[in-house]
This record gives C-alpha cells, sequence and structure tokens, in this order.
C-alpha cells in the first residue's frame, strides 16, 4: 500500500516537473526567436514592403472582426453599468462607470484575445504549412534569412496593429456605449460623451494602449515561434494552431494582469 501511495506521488510529481520543464522551454524558445528576430530585423534591408503587406494581412483585415467587438463591447458594459445605476438612482453616471473599464481594460483586452487570437493563429498556420512543406528549408538554402524574411515583418505588423486596432476599437465603444444611454436610459448621448470623456486622464488612455503594444508583441511571437516549431505530419498544423490559441489566450491573460498591477498599484 505504502509503495503504491510512493508511485502515484512519485508519477505526479514527475508530471509536475515535466510540466514546468515544458514551459520554461517554451518561454526559453519564445525569448530566443523573439532576440533573434529583433537583431536580425534592425539590420538592412528592413524589409518595409514586407512590413506593410504583414499590416494589410493582419490589421486592416481584420478591421471588421475588431469593430463589431468594440461595438458590443461599449453596449453590453453600458447596459450592465445602467442597470446597476438605475438602483441607487445615478443612471446619468453610466458615462463615468463605463469610461474606465472601457478604455483601461475591456477595449485592449478582449480585441487582444479576439482579433489577437486570430492573428496569431494565422501566422502558426501559415508558417506550419510552410514548415511542413519545407518551403522555411527552401528559404534558408536560397541564402536567405527566415527569421528576418518570415518572423520580423509579422512580429512587427502584429506590434503596430493591434494598438491602432485598439485606438479604433475605444471610439467604436464609445459610440456604442452612447447609443444604449440614450436609447435604453434615456441619458442623452452628448451627456454621456461629456462624463465618459471628462472622467478619463490621458494616463488611462496610454495604459491601454501600452497593453495593446505588450499584446502585439505578444501575438507576434507565439504565432511565428508555434509556426516555426511546428512537427512534420498531416495533423501538426491543426495542433500547432490549436496549441496557439491556448497560449495566446493564457500569456494575455497573465500578461494583462503583470500590467494592472504595474499601472494600478494599490496605494
Amino acid at each position: 500500500m505504502a509503495s503504491s501511495i510512493q508511485e502515484s506521488l512519485n508519477a505526479a510529481l514527475a508530471s509536475i516537473g515535466g510540466w514546468i520543464t515544458s514551459g520554461l522551454e517554451w518561454l526559453g524558445g519564445i525569448g530566443r526567436i523573439g532576440g533573434q528576430a529583433v537583431l536580425r530585423g534592425l539590420r538592412r534591408p528592413f524589409g518595409f514592403y514586407d512590413i506593410l503587406y504583414q499590416v494589410v494581412a493582419l490589421g486592416v483585415r481584420s478591421l471588421p472582426l475588431a469593430s463589431v467587438m468594440s461595438i458590443f463591447i461599449g453596449m453590453v458594459l453600458t447596459w450592465q453599468f445602467g442597470e446597476a445605476l438605475i438602483g441607487f438612482g445615478a443612471k446619468n453616471a453610466v458615462g463615468q462607470a463605463a469610461a474606465l473599464a472601457l478604455v483601461r481594460e475591456l477595449v485592449p483586452g478582449i480585441l487582444a484575445l479576439t482579433v489577437g487570437a486570430k492573428m496569431s493563429t494565422g501566422m502558426a498556420a501559415e508558417l506550419g504549412s510552410m514548415k511542413v512543406s519545407e518551403q522555411i528549408d527552401a528559404i534558408a538554402s536560397l541564402g536567405a534569412d527566415p527569421i528576418k524574411k518570415l518572423v520580423w515583418p509579422r512580429l512587427v505588423a502584429a506590434t503596430i496593429s493591434l494598438p491602432l486596432l485598439c485606438v479604433w476599437g475605444n471610439v467604436l465603444a464609445l459610440a456604442g456605449g452612447a447609443v444604449i444611454a440614450d436609447v435604453v436610459f434615456d441619458v442623452p448621448s452628448d451627456y454621456f460623451y461629456e462624463t465618459y470623456v471628462d472622467e478619463l486622464w490621458p494616463s488611462d488612455y496610454l495604459s491601454g494602449l501600452a497593453k495593446s503594444l505588450v499584446f502585439g508583441v505578444l501575438v507576434g511571437l507565439i504565432g511565428c515561434y508555434q509556426g516555426f516549431t511546428t512537427k512534420y505530419g498531416t495533423e501538426a498544423v491543426g495542433l500547432a494552431t490549436t496549441n496557439t490559441v491556448v497560449a495566446t489566450s493564457v500569456s494575455i491573460l497573465a500578461m494583462d494582469f503583470l500590467l494592472t498591477t504595474l499601472f494600478l498599484p494599490v496605494q
């Protein structure tokens, strides 16, 4: 009986150790590919055409999804706050209540989890398909640098695109919230706008943009790393894409917590 318990404990500890080792290896791989991309990408030629192409592919083509998500984020949160404030007779403060939550947290966070996950999975699937079909090896054999040619443009494009989408999302979230405040809670949209904007400081906008910037870096790194480490086989690309969704979501939430503690320390 004692030996059976000891074996189960050893197996559990071995499993935990394996998870920790795999996680550290994954973090090391992310850091390595990011360092290589920056060091090689900053050398001439800078690949501006490739970067612009990826900005269009990752950012511009994500505008419809980002727009729809942002409008509904603003509408839902305004509805929730308005319903709660009615009980206190303070429905006119719905703009003030929604402003900080939307700009600081919900717009950058939810866009990163949805649009960012779309970007990273697209990169992982594309690069994974190139890995399986040996196109990456062909690029290297022709004398080109796969990291500079494939990773650097996607990393820069994701880092640029997500903050810009966040700015656009803030505008649409405000518009969606103003519609709900006016139609549902009889709070004039211009008054909602005034109280919304008055509640915010430049630091609130900057904290949301800083989060989006970091999330964009994570999206680019994770998508490229998962694509480059795709194994060979028919199911490899699908598995890499699935793992990318999980890794991106968990990483964004963990980084969101760390950045929140940094930007909003408890006094």
